[in-house]
């Protein structure tokens, strides 16, 4: 009998450290309703528009000659009309200061890499692009080809 009495203290003991613990880690019937609150969704419409600039032609000298140009496709991309306008009357501006940047980067580019890395000068031409039309203009330059010509 008194086997019998320790046993069921045990099973007592067992099934009530097991609740509680269920319990504790908020488990099987105790996994508690949550409460999800849902937020209204906002409707931004991002809009992207692109702006196609003329391929920009990189001259590379080595010594007194060409040794190769490099000819670079970029697309600005920016998210309102206002932009694109705005964008189209400094062109020129931009375009400049692209050819001015690349034609001293590009030999120490290639000088340290053997082939032309299309996200270095990615990043170059976004940082150019907010210093000339100002931070968020422009939101990101897309390059879509460098082609390298050897001479």
């Amino acid at each position: 009998m008194k086997k019998l009495l320790l046993i069921f203290g045990l099973l007592v003991m067992l099934c009530g450290g097991t609740v509680s613990v269920l319990k504790f880690l908020k488990l099987g019937p105790f996994q508690g309703e949550e409460v999800v609150e849902e937020k209204p969704e906002e409707q931004v419409e991002a809009t992207i528009l692109f702006v196609d600039m003329e391929p920009l032609a990189i001259p590379v000298f080595q010594g007194n000659r060409v040794a190769a140009t490099v000819q670079i496709e970029v697309k600005l991309v920016t998210n309102s009309k206002d932009n694109v306008e705005r964008i189209k009357q400094i062109m020129p501006i931009i375009t400049n200061a692209f050819v001015r940047d690349l034609h001293s980067f590009m030999p120490r580019l290639l000088k340290a890499e053997e082939r032309i890395d299309v996200l270095i000068i990615k990043q170059r031409l976004q940082l150019i692009s907010n210093k000339v039309a100002g931070k968020g203009l422009i939101k990101n330059v897309l390059v879509q080809s460098v082609i390298d010509q050897p001479r």
